[in-house]
């Protein structure tokens, strides 16, 4: 067990260098020298093969939910990476070839099959072709039997979705069986088990529902929202009542609520659970099939059937949830908020015209395309594994974007006033825009007149809607007084 837990701390310790400088504070010095030339160390009690160590401190294979198995050798790993690029640009067919072969060199190589997996996925998702969409499970299935010899499973999520969609409850139940019995995720596993019960409509979801709850780390409330979901599609809308408390802090929560309650004929106290999610779901609409026709309770509340993207000018915010997902789908909120904020750290430092770790400088004015220059960088995050964001992350992309709650890694968070030039050295703003950073860290300044201010004091500015988790006054955007 220590040699595990060992593990880990090191796999975050390789994160944060991955990641390029420091955070602490939630600030990043300014680089020095070239990050290619970081060497990671090999610990003691760690084996991986030659080289891999070298190999993946430059590149989102250093992180939790992409670390290579000690069987991996870095010529597959390249190509793996590779193949994800591939996958990105859109060449497909060019992604299949590379990891057909690259299983046909390396049978013994999780990410090689996974890779594969990954490819015909996405090429399932243009051709609808059933043959594809199997294939890709049973790379899946493959890839995982290997890594559930070193005691890890990686993608419970794809392998359930894709045999829910293709209906086959006795290859769900099989390989589940040994996924509880020999994988390190018993809280993912369990979850990702009921959603493809769900799938077949098979009644023991329910069971599998409950012990995923009973697993969620804390703040994590993907179980509870997938449950009530289930149950409000059951129309059993008493028992989400019971499930869900009136004092969550999740909004979505919320709207889950106000929807039981507004089927159950208590109106006005759906309409006291609907009003603390309207301001959010003009970020995360919610599903059209709750929307019920006339309410009035729901008035406010936008649907994800009314309207298009958000028009923040590219994906950047979007893709945010996914890195989040995809990084930490199974950590607490704090972990989630964690990656959420290395990111957000880069976006802000990196408006720095000539940033050597993150230049998004020339990506547009739109924070979110900033977010997307940031976030879309080869190798550097995990944002296309298959997952679709849970409630959990959605929430935590929508603190971390807007700025409601601190990184919790350091506890920081803005605050008191700031005294010098915001637009000079390591302290900026981009292109004479409001988005920048100073020694308090990632920010947006407002000056009078819009743009980055010079000179003088700047304080908090409340009228922005800031607010930390402790709802204090320790989370501020700046401004000329």
């Amino acid at each position: 067990m220590r040699k595990v837990k060992f593990l880990w701390v090191f796999v975050l310790l390789v994160l944060a260098v991955s990641a390029g400088p420091s955070t602490v504070g939630g600030q990043e010095p300014l680089p020095q020298g070239d990050v290619g030339a970081v060497v990671t160390p090999q610990p003691p009690g760690v084996d991986l093969q030659p080289g891999v160590w070298e190999f993946i401190a430059d590149n989102y294979l250093s992180h939790a939910a992409e670390f290579p198995d000690p069987n991996e050798s870095v010529k597959p790993l390249r190509l793996y990476l590779d193949g994800q690029e591939m996958l990105r640009a859109g060449k497909i067919d060019e992604a299949v070839a590379l990891f057909r072969s690259a299983v046909a060199s390396y049978p013994d190589c999780r990410h090689a099959h996974a890779g594969l997996g990954y490819a015909l996925w996405q090429r399932y998702q243009q051709s609808q072709a059933k043959d594809d969409l199997r294939a890709a499970v049973q790379e899946f299935i493959l890839a995982d039997e290997i890594g559930m010899k070193y005691g890890r499973v990686h993608y419970t999520y794809l392998i359930a979705i894709g045999l829910g969609h293709l209906k086959d409850l006795a290859m769900l139940d099989s390989y589940f069986a040994k996924a509880l019995k020999d994988g390190n995720e018993p809280y993912l596993t369990s979850l990702d088990y009921a959603r493809g019960l769900s799938l077949l409509e098979d009644p023991s979801a329910e069971k599998w529902y409950k012990k995923a709850i009973a697993l969620q780390p804390q703040g994590n409330v993907d179980a509870l929202a997938y449950y009530a979901e289930w149950l409000l599609d059951q129309r059993r809308e008493a028992e989400v009542l019971q499930v869900l408390r009136p004092d969550a802090h999740i909004e979505y929560l919320h709207f889950l609520r106000g929807v039981a309650l507004e089927r159950l004929g208590r109106t006005h106290q759906a309409r006291a659970e609907y009003l603390q999610y309207v301001k959010y779901s003009a970020f995360d609409p919610a599903p059209s099939r709750y929307h019920i026709p006339g309410s009035q309770a729901q008035k406010g509340i936008i649907f994800d059937d009314q309207i298009g993207p958000l028009g923040l000018g590219c994906n950047g915010y979007e893709l945010l949830a996914n890195v989040i997902e995809c990084e930490a789908g199974g950590e607490s909120e704090g972990g989630r908020r964690a990656v959420g904020w290395t990111v957000r750290t880069r976006v802000f430092k990196g408006t720095l015209a000539g940033c050597v770790y993150v230049n998004n400088y020339s990506c547009g004015d739109f924070l979110s395309c900033k977010y997307e220059c940031v976030i879309t960088q080869a190798n550097q995050f995990v944002y296309s594994c298959g997952r679709t964001p849970g409630s959990t992350s959605r929430h935590v992309r929508y603190d971390v974007y807007n700025g409601y709650a601190p990184d919790p890694t350091t506890g920081y968070c803005p605050s008191g006033s700031y005294q010098g030039d915001a637009c000079s050295g390591s302290v900026h703003c981009s292109n004479g825009g409001t988005n920048g950073a100073s020694n308090k860290g990632p920010m947006r300044f407002y000056g009078t007149t819009g743009t980055c201010p010079t000179g003088g004091q700047y304080s908090c500015l409340t009228s922005k809607g800031k607010v930390c988790g402790n709802g204090g006054s320790d989370h501020c955007f700046y401004n000329r007084p």
